[in-house]
């Protein structure tokens, strides 16, 4: 062996020395860390890590999570879904922590709605100032908007037990909401009409599925014993009656304009119910304003004011706008009677429901 052979060997052996020495050592001082972490008599064993990876990490605050949530919150609203609470509670009679509870729950669940639905709709206001999305981004409005629906089971969850199943009375709501948009949101993309008794269905699980959860919730934390059939058949009523009223005012008031923009359900290529009725009624007009809608949606521009009138006259014409009131005088009368039907059968007069009637009764 070469003296360069014999000085290769010498340097191996002298950092293998030197390696063992460091893992020797190492072992060591892990074995100490781990003994004096471990309580005397305890069979546990916490492995203690350095100051820097833990303890001195930055803790994030929520700003980032509910600033979507806060400004949604802070835009004007007319408050339905809170008088429609206090006007069911003559009836259900709920402590002031449980009425605060579902109505936090209710408006979380509500605001979490409109954030994806201006989202999905591409609409650019809401309330008259700009969607949330046009201010955070897509990415932050989804985040905060799931964050919502989180929010509104962990306040269920905090909330005093009334029994068994009250999770599931949220789930099962979130799923039938859920399940309503789903079908409005896959018409739209296909361009495909439903019938009239479909689109039925479809907003008793977008509108209508959010009032029957309230009622629901709050039959749910009631001492007093209701009828939930008779609460569930006129929350489904006003669902039903809130959705088609909403339809039209879109189409028919200039108030609604200026706080969502000239006809802006056009824009959207959306199946409100008065289109729905002007399609089933002439076959003609369904066709130049499908045309409109699928050349729309392939830009995903705004259409223009000349073009939104022009399918206003087609849907005049046909008949719809008529047929649309009529459905809604038809479902108020329908509301009215069910309401004196609760009144009938809890033996108490419910002033705050009927007022509720009467101003939505007035467009």
């Amino acid at each position: 062996m070469d003296i360069l052979q014999r000085t290769r060997l010498f340097r191996r052996r002298l950092a293998a020395k030197k390696t063992s020495q460091l893992l020797s050592t190492a072992s060591k001082s892990d074995s100490t860390t781990r003994e004096s972490s471990t309580p005397s008599g305890s069979s546990n064993v916490t492995i203690t890590t350095s100051p820097s990876s833990v303890s001195d990490s930055l803790v994030l605050d929520y700003s980032a999570l509910t600033a979507p949530c806060d400004y949604i919150r802070s835009l004007p609203s007319k408050n339905v879904r809170k008088k429609l609470i206090d006007a069911f509670n003559v009836w259900f009679q709920l402590p002031d922590d449980a009425t605060t509870g579902i109505e936090n729950i209710i408006s979380d669940l509500h605001n979490s709605s409109l954030i994806l639905d201006d989202m999905q709709d591409n609409s650019l206001l809401r309330r008259g100032r700009p969607a949330t999305h046009c201010i955070f981004g897509n990415a932050q409005s989804i985040n905060s908007a799931t964050y919502m629906v989180l929010s509104s089971c962990l306040i269920l969850q905090r909330m005093p037990p009334p029994g068994l199943g009250v999770i599931d009375v949220l789930l099962n709501g979130l799923r039938e909401l859920s399940l309503g948009q789903s079908w409005e949101l896959k018409w739209k993309f296909h361009l495909s009409c439903p019938s009239v008794q479909e689109y039925t269905a479809m907003i008793d699980g977008k509108t209508g599925a959010m009032f029957v959860l309230l009622v629901r919730l709050m039959h749910r934390f009631s001492q007093h014993n209701l009828s939930l059939p008779e609460l569930d058949r006129f929350a489904t009523l006003l669902g039903r009656f809130y959705q088609v009223r909403d339809d039209y005012l879109n189409l028919q008031n200039d108030s609604y304009s200026e706080q969502k923009g000239f006809c802006e359900d056009l824009d959207e290529g959306k199946f409100s119910f008065p289109i729905v009725s002007c399609f089933n009624s002439d076959p003609v007009a369904r066709d130049i304003i499908i045309g409109i809608f699928r050349q729309n949606g392939n830009s995903e521009s705004t259409l223009s004011k000349n073009t939104k009138i022009y399918i206003l006259g087609l849907i005049k014409r046909s008949g719809a706008f008529e047929a649309t009131r009529e459905l809604l005088d038809r479902s108020m009368h329908e509301l009215r009677a069910a309401l004196s039907s609760l009144e009938e059968s809890t033996g108490q007069k419910n002033p705050g429901l009927r007022a509720i009637l009467t101003a939505l009764s007035m467009f």
